[in-house]
């Protein structure tokens, strides 16, 4: 990464490990031009394991995964990294296979950071207020220096992120503690008022779902977080999500 351009962070939940959409998914990535590359919905499957490859081919051979060997067909969490990246053994307890749907890694870039990649569960039966707990836990506890939480947190906030009023209670649970404790919603943070859903109900209710939490120590350092979609297949969208692009300058 050169220091005349900031390090720009994709996060996707690409559903269902990316299927036949693998092949688009990555060129899409590839022309976001990211230098970390966080997914959700990977999976140990074929569709999943190519873009993986793919990835590595195009430079990005720094690699972590959370998929279960022995469930390859569950979704899990996966960073890519033109950088090197060391993982932190931090497990999120008292959620069911909730090492599947969190990893935490420090990456070796011009500044040092630690990015955590996060899916919560959607159901409440699957874990999901234990997960923002044990989320809120780490946070609360966090003495890693510069830090960015990026993915899929099945939940915004209520009355501005979604058509109906079902994330109230998931809202208290981890959206408005993250902030309370200087995690701050870099999205909201550059565009306080904007309706921007990143999935949409089969009904056609959009949720903004997918965020990026940055604490303190890296906050200036962010220059911009956006949404994007990517482009349209023949056959569709390249996912039912958008994707997160955070820039960051980490220059010295």
């Amino acid at each position: 990464m050169s220091n005349d351009r900031p390090c720009r962070i994709v996060f996707w939940n690409i559903q269902h490990g990316g299927g036949s959409r693998a092949e688009g998914i990555v060129a899409q990535i590839l022309d976001w031009n990211p230098d970390l590359v966080a997914l959700a919905e990977f999976r140990g499957t074929a569709p999943s394991q190519t873009i993986a490859q793919r990835l590595a081919d195009a430079g990005y051979e720094h690699q972590l995964s959370a998929v279960n060997e022995d469930e390859p067909s569950w979704n899990a969490v996966f960073l890519a990294s033109r950088f090197k990246l060391n993982h932190v053994a931090q497990s999120i307890p008292e959620v069911p296979y909730g090492d599947l749907y969190w990893l935490l890694a420090n990456v070796d870039a011009a500044r040092r950071m630690h990015v955590g990649v996060v899916h919560a569960p959607w159901s409440i039966h699957l874990g999901r207020l234990e997960y923002y707990e044990a989320l809120l836990n780490v946070a609360r506890k966090w003495q890693l220096g510069p830090g960015v939480f990026i993915g899929d947190m099945n939940t915004g906030v209520t009355g501005l992120d979604e058509e109906t009023e079902n994330s109230v209670e998931y809202h208290k649970s981890v959206m408005k503690p993250l902030e309370d404790i200087g995690w701050h919603d870099m999205f909201r943070v550059f565009h306080p008022d904007a309706d921007s859903p990143t999935w949409y109900s089969p009904y056609g209710n959009g949720y903004r779902l997918d965020q990026a939490f940055v604490n303190a120590d890296l906050q200036a350092r962010v220059t911009s977080c956006e949404y994007d979609w990517g482009e349209n297949l023949d056959s569709g969208e390249l996912s039912d999500h958008a994707a997160i692009l955070l820039d960051l300058n980490l220059s010295v």
